[in-house]
């Protein structure tokens, strides 16, 4: 490629990657959240139709539920994990893999939530995209476990860890909270209480995890299967010839030796063959003779 051939000696300008699939689900959080603040501002109620309600659920409200964030620090928190995870599902198996799983670990946790959760206390409406995103987080990193990562507790406080033991953590806590603050309240048992008091949907969490796990499960044996079929198709690669060594028994009879010039550009390919693929250092003294012979013949 000669230099005007290069980008910045044309007059077009490269093509722009299209963004991702992964920003503008963040992007659309991001909107429903200042939509939000604008419908507590004004005192207003448009986005009433999204969030999830236990009373009365409406078919789009399993799903939507998720646009919808209490606080700055729900959505922060769901935002940074979805563009971390997000962008890795949707490297490695595509982007509509990435809106089924969010989807569906969001439609998976408002199953769960609405089953075993709520809460004694609970006001009985479910939003945020916690759940996909905890289904994303399993899918992105199960086959990462040993995978050092570091995190900013607190924003300033650095900790590198395994994922495997941020996995765990994470599905401990979420198992928790589901036991001791929301199944309690889910039932009428005396003999137990709620011993953990949050707002927290940990039950939709936990739906979201399951998720997560079935569809890491099916997403690799797909794959796994894919590339089992292409090698047993593939044939074997075809192993390169060893290419020729050129000889000179007799130094004198090879530097006068009369050549064509197709000839004598059949012997150059020879020994730069075995430059190639032996490096310059492969040649004796006559290759190396013989090399600048050639080279200044066929000038």
């Amino acid at each position: 490629m000669g230099i005007g051939d290069r980008t910045y000696m044309r007059d077009q300008r490269p093509a722009r990657e299209p963004i991702s699939v992964t920003a503008w689900v963040v992007g659309v959080l991001v909107a429903f959240f200042i939509l939000t603040l604008i419908q507590e501002s004004a005192g207003a109620n448009f986005l009433g139709w999204a969030m999830l309600r236990e009373s009365a659920p409406l078919v789009w409200q399993w799903l939507t539920y998720a646009l919808l964030h209490n606080e700055f620090w729900h959505l922060l928190g769901n935002c940074l994990i979805l563009w971390w995870t997000g962008a890795i599902v949707e490297r490695e198996h595509g982007p509509r893999a990435l809106l089924a799983v969010l989807a569906s670990g969001t439609l998976f946790g408002a199953l769960v939530w609405a089953l075993t959760g709520l809460g004694g206390d609970r006001s009985g409406l479910l939003v945020g995209i916690s759940a996909g995103v905890y289904a994303l987080m399993l899918v992105a990193l199960l086959d990462k476990l040993d995978h050092q990562i570091t995190l900013l507790l607190f924003f300033f406080l650095p900790v590198t860890l395994k994922v495997r033991w941020l996995l765990i953590a994470i599905t401990l806590f979420t198992v928790l909270g589901w036991a001791f603050a929301e199944l309690p309240g889910r039932h009428t048992w005396p003999q137990w209480k709620g011993a953990w008091n949050d707002s927290i949907a940990h039950s939709a969490h936990l739906g979201g995890l399951l998720f997560g796990w079935l569809a890491f499960r099916r997403l690799n044996q797909t794959n796994l299967s894919v590339q089992d079929a292409q090698e047993e198709m593939a044939p074997p690669p075809p192993t390169a010839p060893e290419p020729d060594v050129v000889r000179y028994d007799d130094e004198e009879t090879a530097a006068v030796a009369p050549l064509t010039r197709q000839q004598a550009r059949a012997e150059l390919d020879l020994l730069l063959d075995k430059i190639s693929a032996r490096g310059f250092g492969s040649l004796s003294e006559a290759d190396k003779r013989r090399l600048e012979e050639l080279s200044a013949r066929l000038r």
